[in-house]
């Protein structure tokens, strides 16, 4: 009778184990998921910190260099009320990601930047773009969208199982009160 006690009690505790296997699993994808999320909104955050930077009424463009070595020119002038310059907004706000990238990438309002900082030493590709839109006609004021997702490219990298939404980052500059 102990032997039958025994082998149920073998059956339920294998049972319980390949439970936790999975939820493990799954919480490992997720975390990894989560690292890419966090390094987009990275990427987008400092796009955004390098626009604003810059003197509002300044158009000049700005240079950065990813991991990889590849340089990247990030233009800052602010396109006319409701449009603005560079990707397409969407009704919502969000930047539209349908949109030609080669457009966006010749006017340098869009980059494929590569982030080096994964813990393991895997290269991932972000790609980012950025409208700069005047607020209004009478002042210098100027909303930032930007815009940043993992390239599709890099999903194999993540297991494919996981879907990304591109992540959104908004601000406004203006000049400060003593200019």
């Amino acid at each position: 009778m102990s032997l039958v006690e025994l082998m149920i009690a073998m059956l339920v505790l294998a049972i319980g184990l390949g439970g936790v296997t999975i939820l493990l699993a799954g919480a490992m994808q997720s975390d990894n998921k989560n690292s890419r999320d966090m390094s987009a909104t990275l990427v987008a955050q400092m796009v955004m910190e390098q626009i604003s930077a810059q003197h509002v009424y300044s158009s000049a463009t700005i240079n950065i260099t990813d991991c990889a070595g590849n340089s990247w020119t990030i233009a800052t002038a602010p396109g006319a009320v409701g449009t603005g310059n560079g990707a397409t907004l969407l009704s919502n706000g969000n930047i539209d990601f349908t949109q030609a990238y080669s457009t966006l990438f010749s006017n340098n309002y869009a980059m494929q930047y590569v982030d080096c900082s994964s813990s393991d030493g895997t290269q991932m590709t972000y790609e980012a773009r950025w409208n700069v839109m005047s607020v209004s006609t009478n002042t210098s004021t100027r909303m930032i969208t930007v815009g940043a997702r993992i390239l599709p490219s890099n999903a194999a990298k993540l297991g494919g199982a996981m879907f990304a939404f591109p992540v959104t980052l908004r601000g406004i500059g203006a000049p400060s009160a003593g200019l």
